[in-house]
């Protein structure tokens, strides 16, 4: 079974490729632009084929949520079984995180189908994107919500904390998860842990020469891959678990969205990056009701795994300087690949305050 892709070694080689590029062609190629009426097209033939039946496509619509893959919402229907509820979600070429790969969201359907993790049912993926032009999968849709964290106030205490508790048991239990008897199971042998070559990969695109400089990341970034913990043990590890990323409906968190970063490591990074004031609304509170210790002691109980104080920190500085990467791949993905999505020109702003909480992130855990 091949490797499950890992964001660091695809950024190393996105960064290399892109700017060895643009040294010898002085302006940016013109985008590939998405059409959606032509991705209409193939969606229907491509689920004719693998379903036997020919298919309509009904109720196409592209969906504004996410900022990466371009997601899409439809009906799918035959003569041959009920209308069905889909999502496709591509990957397009000048997108966030560009080239993509349908890899880990994969595995982590199949691997987390029928576990304590909900996730939603995977009906078709390809990473060569033949049929469609580029890589996609498709998923059942699920019903429900995605809550926003600066909506959170029109909500009661008690539902919020009724969900940050199911949420924080959600990650218990997927850090519970015995990685071996999953299709992760041959992600075991590698010789660089995935941490690291994350951290790798992230200092290399912002070392890229259309990338701002900012001096403290430069330095944090080597600091970070220094001084990285062992974990406690090897779990499976979402990489952007937060609010956000879960579907709600009737009080209950019915799946976990956005696989894309998934990897085996340190169990201590997804309960720091869902801590993060920022996916909270910037409340140091999660869903701006769940205080921090009462956080850590409820993941403990339901995990069985104790938390570092000293891990937690290392993974609270990392997070801060991740997010301080992604932005810079948000603003090049804008002005450099011209993606056109103004929600990433905005990223920019965020930087300097990133920065200065990055600087604080690193004194602590120091």
């Amino acid at each position: 079974m091949a490797g499950l892709y890992e964001v660091g070694q695809l950024m190393l080689e996105a960064a290399k490729r892109s700017d060895d590029v643009r040294d010898v062609v002085p302006e940016p190629a013109r985008p590939v632009v998405v059409n959606d009426d032509a991705v209409r097209t193939a969606l229907a033939q491509h689920l004719s084929r693998i379903s036997g039946s020919r298919t309509e496509i009904v109720s196409f619509g592209r969906k504004s949520s996410g900022f990466s893959w371009i997601t899409y919402a439809f009906i799918a229907r035959s003569a041959a079984e009920a209308d069905r509820k889909l999502i496709l979600r591509v990957g397009p070429p000048s997108g966030l995180f560009a080239p993509y790969s349908v890899l880990p969201q994969v595995y982590a359907l199949r691997a987390l189908a029928n576990s304590g993790v909900p996730v939603p049912a995977l009906v078709s993926a390809e990473q060569d994107g033949a049929e469609i032009g580029f890589p996609f999968f498709i998923c059942a849709h699920v019903e429900g919500d995605v809550p926003a964290p600066w909506a959170a106030s029109e909500l009661d205490p008690d539902h919020k904390r009724a969900i940050a508790r199911q949420f924080v048991e959600i990650l218990a239990s997927l850090h519970r998860i015995d990685p071996g008897a999953t299709p992760f199971a041959s992600l075991k042998q590698e010789e660089q842990r995935a941490e690291l070559r994350a951290i790798s990969g992230w200092r290399a695109s912002l070392a890229r020469p259309t990338a701002r400089y900012y001096p403290l990341l430069d330095w944090g970034g080597r600091w970070l891959h220094d001084n990285c913990p062992q974990p406690p043990r090897r779990t499976i590890v979402h990489g952007d678990y937060r609010i956000g990323n879960f579907i709600e409906h009737e009080r209950k968190i019915t799946a976990i969205l956005d696989w894309e970063l998934t990897h085996l490591g340190d169990p201590h990074e997804d309960l720091a990056w869902a801590m993060m004031p920022t996916f909270n609304a910037r409340s140091r509170k999660l869903y701006g009701v769940l205080e921090r210790a009462e956080v850590i002691d409820l993941y403990q109980r339901a995990s069985g795994i104790a938390v570092s104080d000293k891990s937690l920190a290392f993974y609270e500085a990392y997070a801060l300087y991740q997010a301080a990467a992604i932005q810079m791949c948000a603003v090049r993905a804008f002005e450099v690949d011209r993606f056109n999505d103004m929600r990433l020109a905005v990223m920019a702003s965020q930087m300097p305050s990133i920065v200065r909480a990055f600087e604080r992130a690193l004194e602590a855990a120091a």
